[in-house]
């Protein structure tokens, strides 16, 4: 299996393939999280086959990896991510227990994650974000030169910034 991944990991090495947040656009990152395309990690086209496709695959949760170890979860998904626990919870108090309240405090917690789910704004797009960024550092930012761990540095210290 490791030569296997050896020689795909040749196949894809650096000159073809994307294998790093501090080299990937951050455009390409915005695109592949739209369609799921993970082909557009490659920089030059090579001929795609179950083999191809598996090792960009593994790019690609590579290059997830790397971005959760620099810049974590979201707020946003830690806490739906809490409260699905709590209602798993809640289900597993119900088949053990048999208590009936529990389906009550369950439709009660599942109503609530619906109505906030009905609450979220689709997201704005990568060029209205990089103009209002744009705006902030007094620079421009291009989706096409700017990478994916600048991009997130860069809202990191906005964030943060305003925290203060």
């Amino acid at each position: 299996m490791r030569l296997f991944q050896k020689k795909l990991n040749k196949n894809l090495g650096q000159h073809n393939c994307y294998l790093s947040i501090d080299e990937l656009p951050i455009k390409i990152w915005f695109d592949i999280h739209k369609d799921g395309d993970y082909t557009k990690l490659l920089k030059v086209s090579i001929e795609l086959n179950d083999k191809t496709i598996l090792a960009i695959s593994n790019v690609w949760m590579n290059l997830y990896n790397e971005y959760i170890d620099i810049f974590g979860l979201s707020d946003e998904f830690m806490a739906d991510l809490r409260a699905e626990i709590k209602v798993a919870n809640m289900r597993a108090d119900l088949i053990i227990t048999g208590d009936r309240y529990l389906k009550t405090l369950i439709r009660i917690e599942e109503e609530k994650k619906r109505i906030s789910d009905l609450d979220i704004k689709p997201p704005n797009e990568l060029e209205t974000i990089l103009a209002k960024m744009s705006k902030y550092y007094g620079f421009k930012l291009s989706s096409r030169e700017l990478t994916v761990a600048e991009y997130y540095s860069y809202i990191n210290n906005i964030t943060d910034g305003n925290k203060n």
